[in-house]
């Protein structure tokens, strides 16, 4: 048996990938609770400093004298998680109770095939502090500070089969067994003729191999077709706006906001056509994610968090290894008081990574050791599930070198009516600028509205497509309390209903918003 080495790459890729099945879609409407009930129409609907990053041309709305002069909040929450593959029951399972899951061999087989091809994706925001003051002559400004994460995941076949199969993927011609021997693995192609592998020899198999190194693949034709990619970001975000027309029949209001961005996390693996045309990746050394130094010993990525660091301080204060600077621009027109239409331009801008860069190389996948994921959620799996070796490590240290990579930026247009504040419907089409780490994957189409039955409670509901989830219909569904004189507003949201109440196909999700600490005065 030829010498062995680790080898990194495909792990990472599966541990990334698992991780965020366990971990949160790109959403659109940021930590705006009252938004996530319409699905994410927001272009024409967002106020104050929930307009921060969707429409800042609306911080100019003056309505009445009753309007609030000042409004803020504290620990406004939005988080998704949306599989394709899993039932709603599977879904649960693996965000809230993953470690009473421990699949059989067939199972896995199972696992591996549903979850191959299919789209994995998260999104969890989180408001600490959003301020905005209504100043003279129709214009306002507002500020937050906010944590976005965000990932999205699809990875091929192969891949798919090595994360859950472990050593007895088919991609390996040869399995070495617990006695030493060498056997031709029944799954590899050609040799379906082979007796099939019992649970009990599966146990025994410690190693997948190629004898001849030159037969096997490299990573990038192993996940050719395959995605990661994902972003931590704290913002600090300035906004303002300001009506510039006000005529009785037509106005029009104009926006920017400027946001500084502290990156956390960046994740961006993706190959295309056998090869890898991004393979990025930078992690806050607060949470000790190591790759592995040791070219002698197998081990699969892992966190080894400093002993210096607490867990309250990695999560509220994590060092960043990213700065960037944001730009959103926003248009809202007025017709006749009722019928609003809006545009906008938001996270136009870029973000330097400097701190624990590292850059992924290519190499083969000549050998691996592990058996393999027992469930969907990585983090209840053994450490051993994922241990990769090739013919080279293929992470290289990049010491002070830098990346630096454009923002996750998108374009959004939507129209609402409103008719006497008792209904307010609309659209919006939001649609990605560029294909950086973060964003949505495909054009979102969402239509949604509000009711106000009377004045202390409204309800939102509407229906969504696309984005992150190309094979589900979303069914948002809100909850708003106003305080009798306005000053408090509380509410809660889901971006699915239909989740929590049968599987209708398409996929799951699993969506909570929140806001219990609002206040206008």
């Amino acid at each position: 048996m030829s010498e062995f080495f680790t080898s990194r790459l495909l792990s990472t890729f599966c541990f990334l990938y698992v991780l965020s099945i366990c971990g949160a879609k790109a959403q659109s409407e940021s930590t705006a609770f009252t938004a996530t009930g319409r699905g994410g129409v927001s272009t024409t609907f967002a106020t104050d400093y929930q307009s921060i990053g969707i429409n800042p041309a609306n911080l100019g709305f003056h309505k009445s004298f009753r309007d609030p002069k000042f409004t803020f909040g504290f620990l406004e929450m939005n988080a998704t998680f949306f599989s394709e593959a899993l039932t709603r029951k599977e879904l649960f399972q693996t965000v809230f109770n993953s470690r009473k899951i421990d699949f059989t061999s067939e199972q896995k087989r199972e696992a591996a095939a549903r979850i191959a091809n299919t789209s994995v994706s998260m999104n969890a925001d989180i408001m600490l502090l959003g301020m905005s003051l209504q100043l003279p002559n129709n214009q306002g400004i507002a500020f937050s500070v906010r944590d976005r994460i965000q990932m999205y995941t699809r990875i091929n076949k192969t891949t798919a089969e090595i994360a859950f199969l472990g050593a007895s993927a088919g991609y390996f011609p040869e399995l070495l067994l617990s006695d030493g021997s060498v056997i031709s693995n029944p799954r590899y192609p050609g040799n379906e003729h082979l007796e099939p592998l019992t649970e009990d020899k599966e146990e025994e198999v410690i190693l997948g191999l190629y004898s001849n190194e030159d037969s096997a693949s490299f990573y990038s034709e192993i996940m050719d077709g395959s995605r990661v990619a994902s972003t931590w970001f704290r913002e600090l975000n300035f906004s303002y706006g300001k009506q510039l027309v006000d005529t009785y029949n037509f106005s029009m209001y104009a926006g920017f906001g400027l946001r500084y961005i502290m990156g956390i996390t960046m994740i961006e693996m993706e190959s295309q056509n056998n090869q890898l045309i991004a393979s990025n990746i930078s992690v806050s050394e607060d949470f000790g994610l190591d790759f592995g130094d040791d070219d002698d010993i197998v081990s699969s990525p892992t966190f080894r968090p400093p002993s210096d660091v607490s867990t309250f301080k990695r999560v509220a204060m994590p060092r960043p290894v990213g700065k960037g600077l944001g730009l959103d621009f926003g248009l809202t027109v007025v017709i006749k008081r009722n019928l609003y239409i809006g545009l906008a331009i938001t996270n136009v801008g870029n973000i330097k990574w400097d701190g624990n860069v590292y850059k992924v190389n290519d190499g083969k996948l000549v050998q691996f050791a592990g058996s393999g994921l027992n469930n969907f959620n990585i983090l209840a799996s053994d450490q051993s599930a994922l241990q990769f070796a090739g013919d080279k490590s293929p992470l290289s240290w990049e010491g002070s070198n830098s990346i630096k990579q454009t923002l996750p930026s998108v374009i959004r247009v939507g129209a609402s009516y409103e008719y006497h504040r008792t209904f307010h419907v609309g659209f919006d089409i939001i649609a990605p600028r560029n294909n950086a780490a973060g964003n949505l994957e495909n054009i979102l189409y969402a239509i949604g509205g509000d009711y106000r039955p009377n004045r202390i409670f409204k309800i939102s509901t509407g229906a969504n497509f696309g984005g992150n989830n190309q094979s589900k219909i979303n069914i948002p569904l809100g909850f708003t309390y106003i305080a009798r004189k306005g000053f408090y507003e509380a509410g809660i949201a889901t971006r699915d209903i239909t989740t929590y109440m049968a599987n209708f196909g398409g996929g799951s999700t699993i969506s909570f918003a929140s806001g219990f600490l609002r206040f206008k005065l």
